[in-house]
Parts: C-alpha cells; sequence; structure tokens
C-alpha cells in the first residue's frame, strides 16, 4: 500500500522549489513565459496534491474485502431480458 503522506510531503518539496524558482525569476528577469511555465507546473502539483487528498479520505476507501467491480459495475436490462 502506498504511504500517501510521503508522497505529499514530496509534493510540498517540489512546490517549495518551484516557489523559489518563481520568486528568483521575478527579480533576476523579466521573461514572462518562463515564470509562467513555472507557474503552471505549480498549479499541476498542486492539482495532484488536492486529488491525493481527495482520493485518500476515509469517505473515499473501499471497505476491506470488499468486491471493488461489484461496486461499480452498473445492470443494464435488454430488451430480451425484459421479455423474460
Amino acid at each position: 500500500m502506498i504511504d500517501e503522506t510521503l508522497i505529499l510531503k514530496e509534493i510540498d518539496e517540489w512546490t517549495d522549489i518551484l516557489n523559489r524558482n518563481i520568486e528568483r525569476r521575478n527579480q533576476v528577469s523579466s521573461n514572462l513565459m518562463e515564470v509562467c511555465l513555472l507557474e503552471r507546473e505549480l498549479a499541476t502539483y498542486q492539482r495532484v496534491k488536492n486529488l491525493i487528498k481527495e482520493k485518500c479520505t476515509p469517505e473515499a476507501t473501499t471497505p476491506e474485502g470488499a468486491d471493488i467491480n461489484s461496486l461499480t459495475q452498473v445492470h443494464y436490462s435488454t430488451e430480451s431480458e425484459k421479455e423474460q
């Protein structure tokens, strides 16, 4: 099983580095494109972090021993089944 806290910690480290790079780029150069690319990468990390947090909440977990396939299957009755 994957420990999401380790992944979140690593993402936090990456975002801290990106934030420092963005600050440095803003102070040193006026290359707006480079700053935009860094901010886009930062936003991607934030989205991944939010997704991990959302999926790892207790409400999102499947009960132990549950058949995941049975939880996601939807039964659609066909015409032949309706006639029987």
